[in-house]
């Protein structure tokens, strides 16, 4: 999981991330994009 200097409210995280989040309950508090990659 990494935070971006420049964007106080992004938190970019993984797929796994993403569904640990949503297991605990926290997914009504953040909202997920999917960010393209190479």
């Amino acid at each position: 999981m990494f935070r971006l200097a420049n964007f106080m409210t992004m938190i970019i995280g993984t797929e796994r991330f993403v569904e640990a989040v949503r297991r605990l309950g926290y997914e009504q508090d953040i909202a997920f994009r999917e960010l393209p990659a190479r």
